[in-house]
């Protein structure tokens, strides 16, 4: 822990303690899971639509916490190059800004040697996220000098960070020099971008913008760390929990040489976008294998064209279903339009008796990812 006097707000602190029986079984289960990720074979596929999915995502989750109304969908869209008109300009304009620092981000290689963290680096940042936005307050890539207030009442209680211009570029330069020291770059990656991003907070070094800037550089130190999906992901679970997410901060503001509460927050974030990451590289890898499956059961001839036809549409489309809805409703329809209700009933069995579709107590059928086990 070091700490710093200040010309006009005290003593500030840069700290490195918590309590390890509450940190550390948190912090191995995000190591084991971010390893079982990591080994999960990723199909070009499968990366070319996760990726950009838990990007738009995730810039809709960071902007959201700032006030920004725009969804992951509408962030796509944008991305694409479509003006959407039920947004303001700011909106739109910070979400652009979002894109651009994302793609900034994407560009950064992971590294066998924890990165090493600059001014230079976070003002350029800094000016990509506030870039051609109408704040007074705030010039692009420099720091402000002038007071501001974080957070309210409501989400833990307001807090004033250091004032004055000289106070934060001194912060600032013992903020990037601790760090990036040999007894910060040793510790897991985990619990030092969470560092990271807690003091940067605290410091609130420019007029606006502090927010998205310190979860980038979260998002940095994990991703050159070799962290994969979660860099992304994570301002998903800030956005789901910000009431929690703001709590945080103001109780380790107030313990002061305490760093717990938020290094607890951001593993519990951690743990929660790996367990969402692996379902869905799960979840791919199964359809991908079960799509094999099928076909192979065709090939020798243990299920029909027509019953094969008929899984490849529940693999697109994972809805439960009943004897009726076969004749009745699309896409079903365009199998089962021209065949009898015998005919189709008989399908079912075999597809449910082999194990390949269950039926629910409600006469309803659905696809068995599980049926390989």
């Amino acid at each position: 822990m070091k700490e710093i006097m200040t010309f006009k707000s005290g003593k500030f602190y840069l700290c490195d303690i918590y309590d390890e029986a509450r940190i550390n079984s948190l912090l191995v289960r995000a190591v084991v899971l971010n390893e079982t990720v990591a080994d999960l074979p990723i199909l070009p596929e499968l990366s070319s639509q996760l990726e950009p999915d838990i990007m738009y995502s995730s810039i809709s989750g960071t902007a959201m916490i700032e006030g920004n109304a725009i969804t992951g969908a509408d962030v796509k869209r944008i991305a694409e190059g479509e003006d959407i008109a039920n947004y303001t300009q700011k909106d739109k304009q910070e979400i652009k800004n979002l894109i651009n620092a994302y793609n900034w981000l994407s560009n950064i290689k992971p590294s066998n040697e924890p990165f090493t963290l600059t001014e230079e680096l976070i003002k350029e940042l800094h000016k990509i996220i506030t870039h051609n936005l109408p704040q007074e307050n705030n010039i692009p890539g420099q720091y402000r000098n002038g007071m501001v207030y974080v957070g309210d009442k409501a989400h833990g209680g307001k807090y004033t960070p250091p004032k004055i211009l000289a106070d934060i570029q001194n912060l600032m330069t013992e903020f990037v020099g601790w760090i990036n020291s040999e007894e910060i770059k040793a510790l897991n990656p985990f619990i030092r971008a969470a560092l990271a991003h807690y003091h940067f907070c605290l410091i609130h070094p420019f007029g606006d913008g502090n927010g998205r800037t310190s979860r980038i550089i979260e998002a940095l130190l994990l991703q050159t760390s070799n962290v994969k999906y979660v860099p992304k992901e994570i301002s998903n679970y800030y956005y789901r929990n910000v009431d929690d997410y703001y709590i945080s901060f103001s109780k380790s503001i107030d313990l002061k040489k305490d760093v717990t509460p938020f290094v607890e927050f951001m593993l519990n974030a951690s743990i929660e976008s790996l367990q969402v990451i692996k379902k869905s590289i799960v979840y791919f890898i199964r359809k991908f294998t079960l799509r094999d499956f099928y076909a192979f059961e065709k090939k020798h001839k243990r299920i029909t064209k027509r019953q094969f036809d008929l899984l490849l549409l529940l693999l697109d489309n994972q809805v439960h279903f009943t004897l009726k809805d076969l004749t009745d409703k699309t896409p079903f329809s365009i199998l089962y339009s021209r065949v009898s209700t015998q005919t189709a009933r008989r399908d079912l069995k075999k597809l449910t008796d082999r194990n390949i579709l269950h039926m629910s107590d409600a006469n309803k059928y659905h696809l068995n990812l599980h049926a390989l086990g």
